[in-house]
Formats: C-alpha cells, structure tokens, sequence
C-alpha cells in the first residue's frame, strides 16, 4: 500500500495555540499511525476522537502521549542507543510517509530574510557539525541577515557510537558535545579564541558555560552549555537550552524573529518547545529549518529509520502536550522536562 499525505504545517506562536495544536493531532498521518498501531478498542477510539476532534484537547493530548509509548525505543537512553522497533512492512512505509507530512525529511528554507537570533542546536556528533556548517552557510553567503549567532548544547558526555564517530569525522579529540558544538561553530565560522569565557567546561548536568566570538566581520557568536532544569535526573534538553537562553543572553521581545537551525528529522518537536518556551511567552517569531544532507559530513551521512522517526514522532507528541499546557497557564512557560 503506497500512502501520501498532504503537508502539516508547524504550530506557531500566535493567535490560536489550541486551535493549531488540534488540527495537528487530528492531521491524517498521526491518525493513520494510530490506526495501524492500535491494539484495543481503546486504541481504535483515540483514532475516532482524534479524526473528529471528539471530547477535551488536553485529555486527547495525554491519551495519544500514552500511546505513543509503543514508539519509545529509547527508554530513557540517548537517541543513538535506541533498539529497533518490530514493526511491519506497511508500518514502516507508513511512517516514513507520516514523517514526510509532517515536515521531518524536508529541509525547509528561512521564511525571512533577515532574523535578530540565529540559535544552532546541539545534539550528537553528526548533528554539531552540520547544524553549525549549515548556520554559517546561512549567515555568510547572505541567505539571511542575522543579528547575533547562539550555538546552544549541554554538558553530556559521548554515549553508544559517538566516539567513533567523531573519530570517522576527523575529530577524535572530542568526548562531549559542549566541546563538539564548540569545534563545530569554530570551524564553520572561522573563529579564532573566544574574548570570555563563563561557567565550567566540565561536563556535568549542573554547571553551564558560555564561549563568546566574534566573526572577522565582527557578527557575535556565543556558544553555551545549558544546566539541567533537573540535574539530579537528567542532562539538558531542548527546553532547558531555551530557558537558559532566556535568561543569561537574551530575553526577546514582541516580533523578535528566531531562525533554530536543527536536522531535519528533529524540526517539528524542537520548533514545538521554542514555540513553547521562546514564542508564547514573550512574542517573538519563531522559524525553524533542518539542515541539508550536504551540509552532513560525508563520513557521518545516513538514512534515518521508521523506528527513528517515530519516536521523534512521539517527541512531537510530547512537545505539542507540553505546549498546550503552557498555553492555557497565564505564567511564563517552565523549563520542560523529559528527553527531547
């Protein structure tokens, strides 16, 4: 069975959180994957309810974030030690069908073309290196006017295969991502040592560092080591890297426009929580694009999975749950918890 669907748009800060929201979880891939993975009469009725937009939004969210349990290959591990779902021929085809709709396999260009912030996120290996290859693409062949670069990570140590490969990139010196994401931005835009440096190199979910540049045109570059909302737990996630950005470099303002650069297959969930923790609460604009496969260092390129798909999928899920919460508080959205 071949399936297409039409594209889903990203949820964007304004004016209808609620209304958007919905309209992505009644969307025809995530209703076609419940359907093929429902196992009860319960699972059948969460398809219904979605489809039809039947019954409370919140409870729909908290129903479809249960079953998107079945998706997590992860259990608490990083991304790259995740197992390989048991999934049929159909449901693979149909997951890379969903991921397509829903704006996971196409690297979108820039809505603008200017921006006040151009925030790169960290992740493995593969993803510091392009994301920031491609950032600088952006910035200097004058795609986009960008007022101030931010390369945004965390203290997390090397896990699973990221030591190889970082090794079959070239870089086998690097251990952690706060020092992978600092190679990366360095050698994409060309910089040299930083004029400060704050917080603490050494990798741990509770201290935080900032390396401040400049470009030889004098464009300012910082790169950062978010601390953990909740150390004690679990390293910084996406969320977390956004808060800290709020509160140490940058709180925007009303039309403030944030570029994110990110890898493809991560854009939805990623776009989901700045829209949560950068866009909601204070008004910005908030654009987020994946970074193109040439931009992957060739040693580095691969072809992502259905079972990789869907659990970024179910990230989405949980990005989106964590939105609408925010959404119907009158506060200033909290740092997320959970694995983004």
């Amino acid at each position: 069975m071949r399936y297409e669907f039409e594209a889903v748009p990203l949820v964007q800060p304004a004016p209808h959180i609620a209304a958007a929201v919905a309209a992505w979880a009644a969307s025809a891939p995530v209703c076609a994957l419940v359907r093929s993975f429902a196992a009860t009469p319960a699972d059948r009725r969460l398809a219904e309810d979605l489809s039809l937009g039947r019954g409370d939004l919140a409870e729909r969210l908290a129903r479809l974030d249960r079953f998107s349990d079945i998706w997590d290959a992860r259990r608490g591990l990083e991304r790259n030690q995740a197992t390989v779902l048991g999934l049929a021929p159909a449901q693979r085809r149909l997951a890379h069908a969903a991921a397509e709709a829903l704006g996971m396999r196409d690297a979108a260009r820039p809505r603008f073309h200017s921006y006040d912030h151009l925030l790169v996120l960290g992740g493995s290996v593969r993803g510091c290196l392009a994301r920031t290859a491609y950032a600088a693409h952006l910035a200097q062949s004058g795609q986009v006017g960008v007022g101030r670069v931010t390369a945004l990570g965390g203290h997390r140590p090397f896990v699973g295969d990221e030591h190889r490969s970082a090794t079959a990139a070239g870089v086998p010196q690097l251990s952690d991502e706060y020092a992978a994401l600092t190679h990366g931005t360095s050698t994409a835009f060309g910089l040299t040592d930083p004029h400060t440096e704050a917080g603490d190199a050494t990798p741990s979910a509770d201290r935080w560092a900032i390396r401040r540049y400049r470009t030889a045109d004098s464009l300012p570059v910082d790169v950062v080591a978010a601390v953990s909302g909740a150390p004690a737990e679990r390293r910084a996630n996406t969320a977390d890297t956004f808060a800290f950005f709020v509160d140490r470099l940058a709180e925007p303002r009303p039309g403030t426009r944030l570029l994110m650069v990110t890898s493809p297959i991560n854009v939805p969930a990623q776009h989901a929580s700045a829209v949560g923790v950068l866009g909601r609460p204070f008004g910005a604009v908030v654009d987020t694009v994946g970074t193109p496969p040439e931009f992957v260092p060739p040693a580095l390129a691969r072809r992502f999975g259905a079972t990789e798909y869907l659990m970024e999928i179910r990230s989405t899920i949980r990005s989106l749950r964590r939105l609408l919460l925010a959404d119907q508080s009158p506060r200033r959205a909290p740092r997320g918890a959970g694995q983004q």
